[in-house]
């Protein structure tokens, strides 16, 4: 007997979403658990831009663990918390658009970082500094925990844990297409690209002048350079992704009171749950891009596997217990 079209399709969004969330969340944490190690070494560490991207690698891992893992747990093991208890539903909201909206500016700093600190006016690359990026991190978490507080204020749990539908979910889809999409997405475009003309007009200077000082210059705008080119490649993909993500959210949410089929309902929960994979899939990316678009970035992953490489040989070596030779 064939089953129906809306049978298979619930069944077909079922499998989409676990098999998803159990390959992305393993792969997208263990991704930033390598761009915090990579952006801490010795190479990258003193670099605010390299920080700004540690911080968002610190961000897409709570939301891995934290939104996938409670996800996963609700859909697939019976977990029902989140469309019983209010707070809980209310709370994981909040986090969930707060850490979001704060991890994206973090990659739009980073890219505003590239270009003061590629800048021709001195005063502008003074902005790129460590104990800056520190300040200024601080301050974008304020302002995106403030930003965020509609959230907590206006989710509740019913059919899951959703806007509450009217007003609330039209202004809710336009914060997620303009804050968290859009606007940051364009801003980080063309400050990379900005960057790249900074760059240019640096080497000409550069061109007709072979000084120990200049050589140290081109060295370092060629690590400023594959800095710009893993941010403009990060986001080239996220905006790609974005709008995917927030066209199944803002269809989901602005359509949530219009009376439908109950092929159309199966429908519409496919469409949020793609937008889940994508969501998901934004914050598992960042360490395989990295290492697709940058040289400088395979490099010191490369020089910390073989340090740990050999940091085991070491210590394989020091506990090593030789064979007793027996002498007949």
């Amino acid at each position: 007997m064939n089953s129906s079209p809306k049978v298979n399709l619930a069944l077909a969004t079922n499998w989409m979403s676990t098999i998803s969330l159990f390959i992305l969340i393993p792969v997208g944490s263990f991704g930033c658990l390598f761009n915090i190690i990579i952006f801490t070494s010795k190479q990258l560490k003193k670099n605010p831009c390299a920080f700004y991207f540690l911080c968002t690698s610190l961000l897409e891992l709570c939301i891995l663990c934290f939104g996938g893992i409670s996800r996963l747990a609700t859909e697939h093991f019976g977990n029902t918390l989140i469309s019983q208890n209010r707070m809980y539903c209310k709370i994981r909201s909040y986090l969930m658009t707060a850490i979001g909206t704060i991890a994206v500016y973090f990659v739009l700093l980073a890219a505003i970082d590239r270009c003061m600190a590629t800048s021709i006016h001195v005063r502008y690359r003074a902005f790129s500094q460590i104990k800056i990026a520190h300040r200024i991190v601080i301050v974008t978490i304020i302002i995106g925990i403030v930003i965020s507080i509609h959230s907590f204020i206006f989710f509740e749990p019913q059919l899951g844990c959703i806007p509450q539908p009217g007003v609330y979910a039209l202004f809710y889809s336009i914060y997620l297409i303009v804050c968290t999409s859009i606007l940051p997405d364009s801003l980080i475009l063309i400050f990379s690209l900005l960057t790249f003309q900074n760059i240019r007009r640096a080497r000409l200077r550069n061109a007709a002048n072979q000084t120990i000082n200049a050589l140290h210059q081109q060295r370092m705008q060629k690590t400023e350079s594959q800095l710009v080119k893993m941010m403009l490649t990060l986001a080239l993909f996220s905006i790609l992704i974005d709008l995917t993500k927030v066209s199944c959210y803002t269809y989901y949410f602005m359509t949530t009171n219009i009376p439908k089929s109950s092929y159309q309902q199966t429908v519409d929960v496919f469409i949020f749950q793609f937008g889940n994979v994508f969501l998901y899939l934004n914050y598992s990316k960042s360490f395989y891009i990295y290492t697709l678009a940058s040289n400088l970035f395979r490099k010191v992953f490369s020089e910390i596997i073989q340090n740990f490489y050999h940091k085991l040989l070491r210590l394989f070596s020091k506990n090593n217990i030789h064979p007793i030779t027996i002498i007949q």
